[in-house]
């Protein structure tokens, strides 16, 4: 029965090639889609879920608050590690990471030749035993037990031995310092937050041998005996919190405490947190699994209108099969076999294209997708499930309609499918809503990205780069500055703690000086060059000048330490910024004195408000050079200061960065959704309009008699496209309505999560709806000329 049910159906498809086209096409271009977006939420979701026990390992995240503001952060301090294993049965293994690119690349040198690396880490011993990553050479268990010793990842040990298995035993010169290596690791998975090219001992670092509860630079992450009680296990942390930190953290003014993330919500989990690789808010990949089976309903919906509209087309065949004594449910199997048949070769055509297209995609999501992804027993199950579910979606409804035929009514062209036309319209009405609902997306967010580049973050990022400098240089960084000043190639030039993009370093402002109250304060680490250099906006006051002394001169000399603030922060304080000069502030490590307020700027993303911010005189923890190139051409200055670099850092790579480029960068994700409305609003687009041509051709070819009477009678080309375009109009229109709804919905949504947004106005709906009716304008077109160019003496004597 089946045999017949196939052969049969290969023959129908056969017979209706541009039926078969169109939903053939229709069909690929949504699986291609749809696998190649669940590929990747697959991928996002299982990340850290490749440990033994993963759901048993735990990162430790600090929060610090004062009388106002709540900051989490995933850096804790180097005690917590050894802390947590001596005083909590519960914990089965605890480890660190510092991840050193956070301050600093360091140079590698081997043979002679020297390298810059930024993927860079410190661990303790306990490392592996926590993360049971893949291990090619050498002995996990004592891997990192001693200082000066060095795991590499195998693409690294290949990078600079040839072989992961040469690299054992060899030594590598880290700075000034030589490297054992005693092991080497397979490389970090993509689905891994944990990411580095180099793991050394933590007992290199001086924290490794003296751990202290403060600073918080490192990640701490413990693994829990199986049955533990987590709720009882974090109530612990507060004691803990308590016993070494809460009595000078009083003093400061602030409250501190730790808690634990699972090591698998890292990657989907809290986005204000730093993180080792850059995470993926979860809300995204909600978005994408929409996306993805809107796509797919638009193919099916081609499916379903098609089929429903040639119906009538196909009465006498059902009405001689039920004639011949065919049941319902034999003729229902005819047709679903037709929809599984055309469901199974989009899939094929899908495997070629994702085939094709994987480098491409490969490049776009940031890891491989490969053979691996499609043929892995999961995945052959589900693309049969999503086969066999496509295949009974797009046949069903069709299937019943035509198996329900009334012999007598089916031969006798008797047929008439009101309630399947109702069904055909609301289909096209949601195919085009769900376009452009995705056009619109599609521009909200390009607008929000492109008021992120537009706005004016209060200074000024035109010819300004960053170059990264390590600790050896910091001696020598303000005789560089000058000598590159001098050259002509840099205009101005400073030292700082970070690029102006984004400051990280908390502080406390403490009672005790002119301030009514404490409250946490980012500090920036910058030389008396700053305000030049980033062409900052002083409000009042002076800045600071070759005669103020140092944070570090004045700690020793326990002086008065001199400071700018930003206007948020004197607004904490009470203060306008006139009042504000002069007054002395208790900033925790001693006394400032507010010497000058500059306007507020930006220093971070503009996801969020701008919070109070003091700059210090501070070379001495600055570790990047910020320079300002003439205008013009910047290679030839580029050039001459990496001649300047050479000449000062003999050996070390002069790697800079354009300040704007790196701006840039942070909204990478935004960018992301950004494309990905506008890629998958075009398939929408043109699956939809596919459907529409096959409607409009089914239409046309039913009315092609009514056509010629009125092209015989003088109708034009014009007269034609209204006749056929009228009724389709209609549901573009409603199909327009919904969607602006929807572009309002979605614009209110998205834009909630960014403290500084653009205001959409009515242009991105008008555009989205326009470029969507002109395209339905041009399929409908097509086709109304292909109907008006029939000879109307052939098409009237065919009855």
């Amino acid at each position: 029965m089946w045999k017949n049910y196939l052969k049969i159906s290969f023959r129908n498809l056969k017979k209706r090639k541009l039926y078969t086209a169109i939903n053939l096409l229709g069909l690929t271009v949504a699986l291609v889609s749809f696998i190649l977006i669940s590929l990747y939420i697959h991928h996002e979701w299982s990340y850290d879920r490749m440990y033994t026990g993963s759901e048993r390992i735990y990162r430790f995240t600090q929060l610090f608050a004062d009388s106002q503001e709540r900051e989490m952060v995933s850096s804790t301090p180097s005690s917590l590690p050894p802390t947590v294993m001596e005083e909590f049965d519960e914990a089965e293994a605890a480890t660190l990471l510092f991840d050193l690119s956070i301050f600093q690349s360091v140079v590698i040198e081997y043979q002679g030749e020297q390298q810059e690396e930024k993927k860079f880490a410190y661990a303790d011993e306990n490392f592996f035993d926590v993360f049971d990553f893949e291990v090619l050479v050498g002995n996990p268990q004592t891997f990192l037990s001693e200082p000066r010793q060095m795991v590499l990842t195998k693409s690294t040990a290949r990078r600079y031995f040839g072989s992961e298995f040469a690299a054992e035993g060899k030594t590598l010169k880290v700075e000034t310092s030589e490297y054992l290596i005693t092991g080497v690791m397979e490389d970090f998975p993509s689905n891994s937050h944990i990411d580095f090219d180099f793991i050394v001992s933590f007992k290199s670092h001086r924290h490794g041998r003296e751990p202290e509860w403060s600073p918080s630079n490192y990640y701490t992450y413990v693994k829990v005996k199986e049955g533990t009680n987590m709720e009882a296990f974090e109530s612990k942390l507060a004691t803990m919190s308590e016993k070494y930190l809460g009595k000078e953290m009083r003093e400061y003014g602030i409250e501190t405490g730790f808690f634990l993330q699972p090591v698998i919500d890292i990657h989907l989990g809290d986005q204000s947190l730093n993180n080792i690789k850059p995470t993926t808010d979860i809300k995204y990949l909600y978005i994408f699994a929409v996306v993805a089976l809107l796509l797919i309903a638009i193919g099916v919906i081609n499916y379903v209108n098609l089929a429903t509209a040639e119906a009538t087309e196909r009465n006498k065949e059902v009405g001689l099969r039920k004639v011949l004594g065919a049941m319902r449910g034999q003729l229902f199997g005819q047709f679903v076999s037709e929809s599984m048949i055309l469901t199974f070769a989009s899939l094929l055509f899908s495997l070629l294209a994702i085939y094709v297209l994987a480098p491409q995609f490969s490049n776009f999501v940031g890891f491989e997708v490969g053979a691996q992804n499609l043929l892995s027993p999961i995945s052959i199950l589900g693309m049969i499930g999503l086969v066999v579910l496509v295949g009974l979606l797009a046949g069903i409804y069709p299937s019943l309609i035509l198996s329900g035929m009334e012999p007598i009514k089916a031969l006798g062209n008797n047929i008439k499918l009101g309630g399947g036309a109702w069904v055909r319209k609301g289909l096209v009405v949601f195919q085009f809503f769900v376009s452009m609902g995705l056009l619109i997306a599609t521009f909200v967010v390009e607008s929000q990205l492109s008021f992120m580049r537009e706005v004016n973050l209060g200074y000024n990022q035109e010819q300004l780069i960053s170059i990264n400098y390590p600790y050896s240089l910091r001696d020598k960084a303000g005789t560089l500055v000058e000598e590159m000043k001098r050259s002509g190639s840099a205009i101005s030039g400073a030292q700082a703690a970070n690029s102006p993009i984004f400051i990280q370093a908390g502080y406390s402002i403490m009672s005790g000086g002119d301030n009514p109250e404490d409250f946490s304060i980012t500090g920036y680490s910058v030389d008396k060059d700053i305000v030049q250099t980033l062409d900052l906006e002083l409000l009042a006051g002076e800045d600071f000048s070759d005669a103020d002394p140092t944070r570090q001169q004045a700690q020793e000399r326990e002086s008065i330490h001199p400071v700018l603030f930003n206007e948020n922060a004197i607004r904490r304080m009470g203060w306008d910024p006139e009042e504000a000069i002069g007054k002395t502030v208790n900033l925790g490590f001693g006394m400032g004195r507010v010497k000058g307020v500059v306007k507020d700027f930006y220093f971070n993303s503009l996801h969020y408000s701008v919070g109070p911010l003091v700059i210090f005189n501070d070379p001495n923890n600055s570790n990047v050079l910020l320079l300002r190139l003439p205008g013009g051409n910047p290679a030839p200055h580029l050039a001459k200061l990496e001649e300047i670099w050479k000449e000062t850092a003999p050996g070390r790579p002069f790697n800079y960065e354009f300040v704007d480029s790196a701006y840039g960068q942070m909204y990478n994700a935004e960018q992301r959704i950004s494309q990905v409305f506008g890629l998958f609003s075009g398939i929408a687009i043109f699956i939809a309009c596919m459907g529409l041509f096959g409607l409009v051709s089914y239409v046309a070819l039913r009315r092609t008699r009514e056509i010629s009477i009125r092209k015989v009678l003088g109708a034009t080309q014009i007269n034609v496209i209204q006749v056929l375009s009228a009724d389709f109009f209609k549901l573009l229109l409603v199909s327009s309505v919904m969607a602006i709804g929807f572009g309002m919905w979605f614009a209110s949504s998205w834009l909630q999560d960014f403290a500084n947004r653009t205001q959409i106005g009515a242009l991105p709906y008008v555009i989205s709806i326009l470029v969507v009716l002109a395209l339905a304008t041009i399929t409908i077109s097509y086709r109304a000329w292909k109907v008006f160019k029939l000879n109307p003496a052939k098409t009237l004597k065919t009855e």
